[in-house]
């Protein structure tokens, strides 16, 4: 084992102890200046967690190549070797037996890494990549007046790299307050598409991880961890609103772009390393993650699909992360890009068209669901489900018919209804026959018990065909009925009728309805079932009944009595009717289908 101090700049924050054969930390005790990572609070499990985020990850193929050059086991040692200098904050680590000064190891003074060896004790060229974290391949160069951070992107087309830039562009055209990095990106043989930024730390500002933040004290049980987060910054001296603008700013632009890594390593706060005072939010980084990078194209993901999609940050969703947005405007989606002008900016990237498509449709739905929380409604997964719960069994109302036959007996509906159902199947429709939709032995089965009609609706999931017609008459299943030896009363002949012609509109096909029909109550009962399936194109069919005397089963006085009523409900367009079409009798005496003399009319 080898014992060090973990110092911070020329600070002696503890005395740390590392097991030479596999780096990792035996021992670590505080030196009690406060010093120490996790806003001073560091204990040797918080050490351990510390030093572990901060080793090199060893599936990065360089960092292998390196591991297997030099005999190191894993990347704990690696770090270990190189003082665990990162370009980011000012902490490393002094062999005891050494002396060293920050001047000598600080990343400004670093020279850049040879490919000869790893040094150890050497102040002249340790590798300030050992604590670079991430799973792209990546290095710091020095070659620039500021460092600047390249990560290489060979998979998915390089698309988290175009990723960054895009996240640049949408935070640019904000002109918000809010510091971001700004990143370019550039084709490199061999290398795919780098990415590039400058570093936003220096000297004396080093970043602090929110994950450091919220693993620095206990939190209480009545807080969640986002609010515990703001709550210690602001503790530490960052002003309250400060803090609550950026993680309202980032918490939506995140959502926009649908960035699903936003994971607490990801952003935090900026801290003076001389004094030790918190600055301020440190800038949004790290959006390559995002935009669906890891997607094949395919079709557009619905708005379920989108809500779905788990998150890594505070919360494991973008609806809750959502719900915790005070300022809800402090994105401007109008200056946001048009859907048009991402496709064309990934696609002079490289990405395929198909691809291109798919994100830019993605985007676009999310900033239509970001307008309506503007506007003030819940972005909420169980309402989008709900909606296409809803939408499943509905057709769009664009060109979807309901036509209701209407008369008194003998009026000729029957044949009206048979010629219109042929214009439709000749307009190119498929015919459906409705006893397929909901037949009468189910029927009959069903009312063993009790027919519960919104249940077997609900329970169907019938195959759209927005391109098919049915035609269901009372009679025709009172017949159904009576062949498979029951008695057609009305109750279970007009419940059957409801069901198939509701079933018809849930797969999206036109219904023509025969029956009589001759009371506002019954036409509107059958208007209201078609708006719950947003049917708007609603044609009746009135046929005249002047020349009807009697018929075969309905005597003269009766027939009287009907044909008043008919005419005491005779349909307007009051009704909700989008066209009325009065239908007049061929015959003075129009011959009915011989019916058993104890039916019920349907009226």
């Amino acid at each position: 084992m080898i014992k060090y101090n973990l110092m911070h700049r020329d600070s002696i924050c503890g005395s740390i102890i590392i097991d030479e054969a596999d780096g990792k930390i035996l021992g670590y005790k505080d030196n009690g200046d406060g010093l120490s990572p996790y806003l001073g609070n560091a204990n040797v499990q918080n050490m351990k967690k510390w030093w572990n985020m901060r080793a090199v990850p060893a599936n990065r193929a360089a960092v292998q190549q390196i591991l297997k050059e030099n005999g190191y086991v894993n990347t704990e040692i690696y770090l270990a070797k190189n003082l665990a200098l990162s370009m980011t904050d000012s902490y490393w680590l002094c062999p005891t037996d050494a002396d060293f000064e920050y001047d000598n190891v600080k990343f400004t003074n670093l020279k850049e890494y040879s490919d000869n060896k790893i040094p150890y004790h050497n102040d002249s060229s340790y590798d300030y990549n050992a604590s670079l974290g991430g799973q792209l391949e990546k290095y710091w160069n020095l070659e620039e007046d500021i460092p600047v951070l390249v990560k290489e992107c060979t998979r998915h087309d390089g698309q988290q790299s175009v990723n960054e830039v895009i996240a640049t562009k949408i935070h640019e055209l904000q002109n918000t307050s809010i510091p971001f990095v700004h990143y370019t990106a550039e084709k490199v043989p061999g290398h795919g598409i780098i990415s590039k930024c400058p570093t936003f730390t220096s000297d004396n500002v080093e970043l602090i991880s929110a994950y450091e933040i919220v693993e620095s004290e206990k939190n209480s049980n009545d807080k969640s961890l986002y609010d515990y987060y703001i709550n210690v910054c602001t503790k530490h001296g960052i002003d309250a609103g400060l803090m609550q603008d950026f993680m309202d700013y980032q918490t939506l632009t995140d959502f926009i772009i649908s960035n699903t890594d936003e994971h607490l390593n990801n952003f935090g706060v900026l801290r003076d390393s001389s004094t030790m005072q918190l600055i301020g939010p440190a800038p949004i980084f790290d959006s390559g993650n995002s935009m669906f990078f890891d997607m094949n194209p395919s079709r557009p993901l619905s708005r379920v699909q989108l809500l779905e999609r788990n998150i890594v940050s505070f919360y494991k969703t973008e609806e809750k992360m959502l719900e915790k947005v005070q300022n809800k405007n402090i994105v401007k989606l109008d200056l946001l890009p048009d859907p048009s002008d991402i496709k064309e900016l990934y696609t002079k990237a490289g990405i395929c068209e198909e691809k291109a498509e798919f994100i830019s449709r993605n985007y676009e739905t999310k900033i239509e669901m970001a307008i309506e929380f503007q506007q003030g409604r819940k972005i909420s997964l169980y309402s989008e489900k709900n909606k296409e719960k809803q939408l499943k069994y509905q057709k769009p109302v664009h060109d979807q018919k309901f036509i209701m036959l209407c008369g008194v007996p003998g009026s000729g509906k029957t044949d009206k209804a048979t010629a219109l159902l042929d214009e439709e199947i000749k307009s190119g429709k498929t015919y459906i026959n409705s006893s397929e939709l909901y037949s009468v032995a189910s029927a009959i089965m069903d009312s063993s018990f009790i027919i519960d009609k919104e249940q077997i609706l609900h329970d169907s999931q019938p195959d759209k065909n927005n391109n098919a017609v049915t035609l269901v008459s009372i009679s025709g299943i009172r017949t159904e009925i009576s062949q498979h030896g029951e008695k057609p009363v009305n109750d279970l002949a007009f419940l059957i009728a409801e069901i198939r012609i509701a079933k018809a509109f849930q797969m999206g096909a036109d219904v023509i309805y025969d029956a009589s029909n001759i009371t506002v109550r019954e036409r509107e009962k059958y208007i209201n079932i078609a708006k719950q399936y947003n049917i708007n194109d609603l044609k009746l069919y009135v046929m005249d009944s002047s020349n009807i005397v009697s018929t075969d089963y309905i005597d003269e006085y009766k027939m009287t009595e009907i044909k008043n009523k008919f005419s005491a409900n005779y349909p307007d367009e009051t009704e909700g009717w989008t066209d009325i079409e009065v239908c007049e009798s061929e015959y003075e005496q129009i011959e009915c289908d011989n019916q058993e003399e104890d039916i019920e009319l349907d009226f």
